[in-house]
């Protein structure tokens, strides 16, 4: 089966699909929910242990007091009922917190990457040097097709295949880059440079918009005097 990307409406959702999304962050939280009620994780143990475990042990804890006794119950392992319970909050919150890392990732735009054994069979099997070489070349006709595509805009050649020579070259060249990675970034590297550099921009668009902003302001306040 197909997956799809994350949901949202419950009402939407078959059976296999809510076993993908039944835990999700909600205000900082790993919130429970299911075809008929969303419930915080923590109110959801609440529940759970008042009904099978002993409720005066947590009656009247503060949510972040709740949490911190059912992290210490973790030392109990699953040979203690108190254990269990400790163990069901860790895996709903975890989850919950996986589920908001791929949620960012599919917000991205960015395709996964499905079979990354097979990148590195392509590596082993023709060498580094020529699958940089071939790196290379898909960057190439990727800005070929680029400038292709921008010709259109004058008339020369159709719109529709332009777009489709470019889909398939950023495809081309993703999985080339996914090589590098493979063959260049040995000590990972380069999620540090990509954070760094992403920190950075949105620094720069920050102060961007604030100077538009404060341009803008005083535009408005020109044209009102």
């Amino acid at each position: 089966m197909e997956l799809r990307k994350i949901c949202e409406d419950t009402s939407d959702m078959g059976m296999w699909e809510l076993a993908h999304n039944f835990v999700f962050i909600k205000d900082k939280e790993a919130w429970y929910r299911d075809f008929e009620r969303e419930v915080s994780a923590l109110n959801l143990m609440r529940e759970i242990i008042g009904k099978h475990g002993d409720p005066e042990r947590i009656s009247g804890l503060s949510d972040q007091e709740l949490n911190d006794t059912l992290m210490d119950d973790l030392q109990y392992g699953t040979d203690d009922l108190d254990g269990v319970f400790a163990t069901l909050y860790m895996a709903l919150w975890g989850m919950a917190e996986v589920r908001g890392w791929l949620k960012q990732h599919e917000e991205s735009g960015l395709p996964a990457i499905k079979r990354p054994e097979v990148l590195q069979e392509a590596v082993a099997a023709y060498g580094t040097h020529a699958q940089v070489d071939m790196a290379i070349e898909e960057m190439s006709e990727l800005t070929k097709a680029l400038c292709k595509e921008r010709r259109c805009g004058l008339g020369q050649g159709s719109r529709a295949q332009a777009h489709a020579n470019i889909i398939e070259e950023i495809a081309d060249v993703i999985i080339m880059l996914a090589q590098l990675l493979i063959i260049f970034d040995k000590d990972r590297e380069i999620q540090k440079e990509t954070d760094y550099k992403l920190n950075r921009l949105a620094e720069r668009l920050a102060a961007a918009g604030k100077e538009a902003g404060a341009d803008t302001a005083q535009g408005g306040l020109q044209s009102a005097t």
